[in-house]
This record gives C-alpha cells, structure tokens and sequence, in this order.
C-alpha cells in the first residue's frame, strides 16, 4: 500500500509538470514534488518511506482500539464494596480463559495472571507485582513493535540529505557551462534537486513524528490504564480470611 501511494503521488507530480507550461508557479509545485525525473526519484524513496510509517502507526491505533475494548465487558466488579474470594479468583481465572477463546485482550492475560499467582500463594503483595511487571513487559513490547516507525522518521530526513548532495554534485558537474543559457539552466535544475528533496524529507518527518509521538501516548495512556484497572477492581477487592 505505501508503494502504491508513493506511485500515485509521483505520477500526478510528474504528470503536472509536464502537462503545465514551464516556469511557472504550479510547474514549479509539481517540480518540488518530484515532477521532474530522474531527480523525482528522491521524492518517491521519501515518499515511500511516508506511507509506510504511516501504515504502521495505523495498524497500532487499530491494536490499541481493539485493547480499549476490553474496559467495556465488565471482566472485573466495579461496584463500590464488592469484595472478592478467593472462590471467586478461581472463578474469575475460568471466565479469562473463556473469555479468550473468543476474543484475547491485553487485559485478560494480566487479569489471568494475576489469579494464577494469588492461587499459588495467596500474598496480595506477589500479586501487585505480578501486574506491575507484565503490564512494564507489555509496554516494552509496545515498544519494540514500534522499531520500524522510528526508523523511517529518522531515515525520511536522511533520504532529502542525500538528494541534496546529490544535487549539489549535480550543479557541480554543470558548474563549465555556467557561461551558457542552457548551463544556467541546468545548474538550477539540479539545486532545485538538492533543495527540493530536503524541503520534502523534513516536511514529511515533521508529520510523521507527530503521529509517531501521538501513538506513544496513546500506547502509555493504554497500558497504564490497564494496570490501574486491574489493580483498583482486582487486587485492591481480594478478601483472605
């Protein structure tokens, strides 16, 4: 899909600019987007890289949309006074396993857990602990899956340095017909190649990390939710004669 619409994308760039007159403000848009080949190939790369980390960061809001789900089913009592046994801790691990065959939530596993160990031992402080340490372990995991998205922020803004040095290398070339009309001409076109491309990289990066950073939130707000919620209707209800 990110290669499709980095297609999609240059063509109508390199499609405008040849279709509108020359040296013109419109032309010169569909120049800075790449229109003009094969200097456009830089825009595409950077283009690419866009979509794909905008792919991926979709694909986890969807994963964390799916997790908030699991606030609305009621696994755990949330009425005031409502205190478990440890009857009802054996009862409520059964019901996660049902309930995971169905549908498996973040939620569902630590609550799952967390039953387990109260059952082995019945201390509440093990139980707190195990909650804080896979709740830390789902977060890294968060973490982890969030690699590549920091990869193409960081590379987006490397791909328009390398456009612009090969750009400048360009101009550089062109640098002993500079005397002449069709000189100037090309010297320009390959400064607008080195410039164009870091113009269009850093553009990018800049939306892209503020989705990227959003997801973060988004993530930490998620997993910290879960902990407080299993913690307030799950520990904190646990009863021990």
């Amino acid at each position: 899909m990110a290669l499709v619409c980095a297609l999609v994308v240059i063509v109508i760039a390199v499609a405008g600019y040849n279709l509108l007159p020359a040296d013109t403000l419109p032309s010169r848009i569909f120049q800075l987007l790449g229109g003009q080949l094969p200097g456009g190939v830089i825009q595409f790369v950077t283009y690419f890289a866009f979509f794909w980390g905008i792919f991926e960061i979709n694909e986890r809001s969807h994963r964390i949309t799916h997790e908030k789900k699991s606030f609305e089913l009621g696994l755990l009592p949330e009425k005031e006074q409502w205190v478990l046994s440890p009857n009802d801790v054996n009862d409520l691990k059964l019901r996660m396993i049902d309930q995971e065959k169905n549908q498996r939530f973040l939620m569902t596993d630590i609550i799952k857990k967390a039953c387990t160990k109260f059952r082995s031992n019945r201390s509440i402080s093990d139980v707190i602990d195990v909650v804080s340490m896979q709740s830390k372990i789902n977060m890294q995991r968060a973490e982890g899956s969030q690699s590549m998205v920091r990869y193409l922020a960081w590379a987006i803004p490397s791909i328009g340095f390398i456009g612009t040095i090969l750009g400048i290398a360009g101009a550089m070339g062109y640098a002993g017909d500079a005397g002449t009309d069709e000189g100037i001409k090309l010297v320009t076109n390959a400064l607008f190649v080195a410039f164009d491309t870091t113009l269009i990289s850093l553009f990018l990066s800049i939306i892209l990390m503020w989705f990227f950073h959003n997801l973060q939130e988004q993530e930490d707000v998620l997993h910290t939710d879960i902990e407080e919620y299993v913690i307030e209707n799950l520990v904190n209800r646990i009863h021990v004669e």
